[in-house]
């Protein structure tokens, strides 16, 4: 019988002995793989460090690389170096501001849209455009989105109102509106993270359609930087 009375007083006091007071010192684990991971997790550090002297597992990509499965299966992409650098960008470019004007026009130069103008690339084209950025350049393009003008015509909350890409896409080529759209321009924020590569020339090509714009403009007036 007493025997039976230790038995919950034991379990107790073993509980207890497996707490502390200290948050940063648990007590006893009983499941350790299943408490500490044995993978890194993300931005966390590791006993490895890289040439520059990091150590954190979450890193940016070696600088000219591409990562894996970006490039399409179409051997007119992967044999040309000028369509190449569209998959390249996101490590090509280092998008500092003080060189923004720099790389926009290098862009000009080295990015090529490797996309035929199909009715599927149109349409997905389409289908994203009105996701992520029909809210501010609008339905047809013209810069009225919803958070531009409201219904009534009046400003909307957003003070900064788009160009028309009518009137704009005549003047940039398909390197500019690329960089433009992977980093950025202005107040529009970037959408290299959002959308995959393949994406956002599908993008590209749907908003050229849209506003009767065919091929690349003529960029004269940009030299690339030696």
């Amino acid at each position: 019988m007493k025997t039976i009375r230790l038995i919950p007083v034991a379990a107790v006091a073993l509980i207890m002995a497996a707490c502390g007071s200290d948050v940063k010192k648990p007590g006893t684990i009983y499941m350790p793989d299943m408490t500490y991971s044995n993978a890194y997790e993300t931005y966390a550090t590791s006993e490895v460090k890289n040439p520059e002297g990091h150590n954190m597992s979450a890193l940016l990509p070696v600088k000219g690389t591409i990562p894996r499965g970006w490039i399409p299966n179409d051997d007119k992409v992967k044999t040309n170096a000028e369509f190449l650098m569209g998959y390249m960008a996101k490590n090509h470019f280092t998008h500092d501001m003080a060189k923004w004007q720099e790389e926009y026009d290098k862009a000009a130069i080295s990015i090529k849209n490797p996309l035929e103008a199909t009715e599927a690339n149109l349409t997905e084209g389409k289908r994203l455009y009105e996701i992520n950025c029909k809210v501010c350049h609008g339905e047809k393009g013209d810069g009225n989105g919803q958070i531009v003008e409201l219904p009534d015509g009046s400003d909307g909350p957003y003070t900064a109102r788009p160009p028309k890409y009518s009137e704009r896409l005549k003047q940039i080529n398909d390197g500019n509106i690329f960089y433009s759209v992977s980093y950025g321009k202005g107040q529009m924020g970037g959408y290299g993270f959002q959308m995959s590569v393949n994406e956002r020339w599908q993008v590209i090509q749907y908003i050229k359609k849209m506003a009767g714009v065919d091929g690349s403009a003529p960029v004269a007036e940009v030299t690339e930087k030696k």
